[in-house]
């Protein structure tokens, strides 16, 4: 009955340093200022362990033993490994449903390119980085002409397909810095960090006479083409010293969308940059 009673104290003290293990291991899943409580778990786990090996220490040298303790040792260890476990696949789980959610509110499902509210995000990030080592950047917002009659001509299914193909060759003219967002429907913003009013041009002209020139794939039984309309906004951060940085993507974004609009209107496949002389949007 001695050693029945030693190995159940022994598998209660494996269950033990599992559970402590696992504590300590959830605990870098956690926020840091959350991480005190696995912590406080893992320690008290710890705890459990040395009055266990107490209870050990005791048998060799007295040669006392109680089954019906080291019985119910082996079974709070095992119910709190089970438990331990559980809760890490729980954790995990949660984890990966997060980071699901997290990548489809900053991808667009369809496109695969940046979500609206991501590109946004990545603006206001790069005019904060801006007015910092005062670089200017610049933005394109680019939107496919008379895309309702590829729509009503071909159906929506191609409209999809020419989105995707539009934002695959949008990105073979890219640099690796610069990104692509979808902003609604057909018009997609682009941002070109580190960028000036003549580089910002000549990316504008190269990408509008790319598309123009490319062939997309799609489900329609002869081959479509495409053109787009192209506007062009350049911040220059030491005009904008005192402004706060909403306000200014604010403004930054009115302007793209203003000189993208310029250029539908100046007879499309063409670029257009804002200037003061530009048409406001309500003119439209």
């Amino acid at each position: 009955m001695l050693y029945i009673t030693i190995l159940l104290y022994l598998l209660s003290l494996f269950g033990l340093i599992g559970s402590m293990l696992l504590s300590f291991h959830l605990m870098k899943f956690s926020p840091l200022a959350y991480r005190w409580g696995w912590l406080s778990l893992g320690l008290g786990f710890a705890l459990l362990l040395s009055i266990r090996i107490r209870f050990l220490f005791e048998m060799a040298t007295l040669g006392k033993y109680r089954f019906n303790d080291a019985f119910l040792s082996l079974m709070i260890s095992l119910l709190l490994l089970i438990g331990m476990i559980g809760t890490r696949k729980i954790i995990l789980h949660m984890i990966s449903n997060n980071h699901r959610l997290q990548t489809l509110s900053q991808i667009d499902s369809l496109t695969q390119c940046l979500s609206r509210t991501e590109i946004f995000h990545l603006i206001h990030d790069e005019i904060e980085r801006s007015r910092r080592n005062q670089r200017s950047f610049a933005l394109l917002e680019i939107d496919i002409d008379n895309f309702k009659m590829v729509n009503d001509h071909f159906g929506h299914l191609v409209g999809d397909e020419i989105l995707i193909s539009l934002v695959k060759h949008t990105k073979e003219t890219l640099r690796s810095m610069d990104s692509i967002g979808r902003i609604g429907g057909e018009e997609f913003i682009i941002l070109l960090p580190e960028t000036n009013l003549d580089q910002a041009t000549e990316t504008a002209e190269r990408l509008r006479l790319y598309i123009a020139n490319s062939s997309h794939q799609t489900s329609a039984s002869y081959e479509v083409k495409i053109q787009i309309s192209v506007g062009v906004a350049v911040l220059y951060p030491k005009n904008y010293y005192r402004m706060k940085t909403s306000l200014i993507l604010t403004e930054l974004v009115r302007k793209v969308d203003a000189a993208m609009y310029d250029a539908k209107n100046l007879g499309r496949n063409r670029i257009a940059i804002w200037g003061p002389s530009t048409p406001n949007l309500q003119n439209h």
